[in-house]
């Protein structure tokens, strides 16, 4: 994923649940992983979760 990933990234601001928030934070930690990562890859899920509903339309 590295390769696909550009060096070109942007700051968004984002108002979430803290809850959710902290249930990420302890998930990344025990993935080893950043927060941010998570947050992707969360995007990524959801992007193809409706990507594939709607290719049924």
């Amino acid at each position: 994923m590295a390769e696909k990933e550009s060096n070109k990234r942007k700051t968004y601001g984002l108002s979430l649940d803290p809850d959710l928030m902290k249930e990420v934070k302890h998930l990344a930690v025990d993935e080893d992983r950043n927060v941010n990562e998570m947050l992707e890859e969360g995007m990524r899920l959801l992007l193809q979760k409706y990507k594939k509903k709607g290719a049924g339309r």
